[in-house]
């Protein structure tokens, strides 16, 4: 029955896959040397894990999600097909997590699975977020979905496998095959309106079908969970909450602009009488936004709780799936938030603090939890300054920012400080997140900036970030560990060599742009 359940949900993934391709017939509007540039962050990373000494495969797991995150970039205007990719990619790393190995022997190849999944997580992640700059802003929502759906699915498969070391060892691992049947249901349920009636077109037909779907998809895992898994449907239910969350944030979402103007620079839907009629006080405008602002806010630290109290950290991660069941940004948000505690939580275990948890009276805890917090402002703070005009630099950044701070903190500190640093993080983001669209409609920025829509690139941006940060910390375990026992002299030269790679690199791109600006005035001097 087990490879049956991953057979059954790799082969939805794959048809979803190719009906939407061939559906929409059009690639995303990333440039072809852009994605090289995702595969070359990539390729670092996998090259000091190697250089570091960190177990094989966590290089290979890195190379592979590159590959399936270039994937997404290449269909991230094609609906649900990057969703389906990443279904494909779950079902044959869980296959992977279960299926090698005797019984006996199943904790070693369930590690060797996680760090396969994280890797490919991370993978992913470094080739999509450092270019949603330069994405069209469906397209960049297209891609979102799907990083979302991967990431959840790992974080759901990643506590599944530690409920299964921490309990008993059941004759079916229902809690790594749970995850799989929902992300595949999900594209059943998501896909089927979307082939029989036009997404343009959200008329009764549409919305009636995506609730037969939705419907569909809840009752078949009512089912799995009851009769094939032998465990309570309870956990079904919280997918079933995610997707009534995801339905609420989408209407959230929609109700922008219902009577308020558009912000400057957005072309307005009407013009004349009709417009001005329809025109309130910038004061007003804002206030609607704050009140959006606040009701997110609440549905998603609400369900957050609801799932923490009543399912842990794996009905938080099933929560997060359900979030994905309409495309939203909201849904998107909710879905990064959801799936980076419970790896956060993973964090935690593998230092034998999943009960202690984090001791925030220590002065090293609340100063990382502090840092944590500055470092995502300042974050959106640079993306805000630089992102509008370099997209891609920007972006790559403060990619590489978020992994090596975490790291740094892990090394040079301990386990707790770097936990508190990515949870101060964390919410500082999904704040950010949510304050973004008031900021930007006091600022004045129009929609007419190059790349995505800037509501939806700077605010999920940094609770990308914060999910790369989380698992770059997971496979850095050793590293941590080795900074634990290191000497002082040993942290300082450590230390001093990193801070001299920063130099050479400042100065190497300081010299590159000194010659391209010498280059640009050489014709200019000619043509005179």
């Amino acid at each position: 029955m087990l490879g049956g359940v991953l057979a059954i949900a790799a082969a939805i993934g794959l048809v979803v896959l190719l009906l939407e391709a061939i559906r929409y017939r059009r690639w995303g509007s990333v440039r072809r040397w852009q994605p090289a540039v995702g595969l070359g962050l990539v390729a670092l990373a996998a090259l000091g894990c190697w250089l570091g000494q960190l177990p094989e495969p966590i290089p290979l797991a890195l190379l592979l999600g590159g590959l399936v995150g270039v994937g997404l970039l290449g269909l991230s205007g094609c609906g649900r097909a990057g969703q389906g990719l990443v279904v494909l990619l779950l079902s044959l790393a869980a296959w992977q997590s279960l299926a090698v190995g005797s019984p006996g022997r199943i904790g070693i190849a369930e590690q060797h699975g996680m760090l396969f999944l994280w890797g490919c997580g991370l993978g992913m992640g470094l080739v999509g977020i450092p270019l949603l700059g330069v994405l069209a802003a469906a397209e960049a929502l297209s891609l979102l979905m799907a990083l979302g759906q991967g990431w959840s699915g790992i974080a759901a498969i990643t506590w599944g496998s530690r409920l299964l070391e921490m309990g008993s060892q059941p004759d079916l691992p229902w809690q790594v095959l749970l995850p799989v049947g929902l992300a595949a249901l999900s594209l059943v349920a998501g896909t089927v309106p979307l082939l029989t009636a036009s997404e343009d077109s959200p008329g009764l037909l549409s919305a009636v079908g995506h609730g037969v779907g939705w419907l569909v998809a809840l009752a078949l895992a009512l089912a799995l969970t009851r009769n094939g898994l032998y465990q309570d449907p309870f956990w079904a239910l919280l997918y079933g909450a995610g997707v009534l969350l995801s339905w609420a944030l989408l209407a959230l979402e929609n109700q922008t602009g219902q009577g308020i103007p558009a912000p400057a620079g957005e072309p307005a839907h009407v013009s004349g009488p009709e417009a001005l009629a329809g025109r309130v006080s910038v004061a007003e405008q804002q206030g609607w936004l704050l009140w959006q602002a606040c009701v997110g806010l609440t549905l998603v630290g609400g369900g957050a709780l609801l799932a923490l109290r009543l399912g842990g950290s794996y009905g938080a991660a099933l929560l997060g799936l359900g979030c994905l069941a309409f495309p939203s940004r909201w849904g998107a948000m909710a879905a990064l938030f959801l799936s980076a505690r419970p790896l956060l939580q993973n964090l935690l275990h593998q230092f034998n603090l999943q009960v202690a948890g984090i001791d925030l009276t220590q002065p090293y805890v609340s100063a990382a939890l502090y840092l944590g917090m500055a470092a995502m402002a300042l974050a959106a703070l640079l993306h805000w300054l630089y992102g509008p005009d370099k997209p891609l630099q920007t972006g790559i950044a403060l990619t590489l920012a978020s992994l090596a701070l975490p790291v740094g903190v892990g090394y040079f500190i301990h386990a707790q400080p770097q936990a508190a640093f990515l949870l101060g993080a964390l919410t500082t983001a999904l704040i950010l997140a949510a304050l973004q669209p008031i900021l930007l409609q006091q600022e004045g920025r129009g929609a007419e900036s190059p790349g995505i829509h800037s509501r939806q690139r700077d605010g999920v941006l940094g609770l990308g970030l914060t999910v790369l940060a989380i698992l770059g910390s997971n496979l850095s375990r050793d590293w941590t560990v080795t900074g634990f026992h290191a000497t002082r002299l040993e942290r300082a030269l450590v230390l001093a060599g990193v801070v001299g790679i920063l130099a050479l690199i400042l100065l190497l791109w300081q010299g590159w742009s000194l010659w391209q600006s010498r280059r640009m005035r050489a014709p200019a001097r000619c043509s005179r």
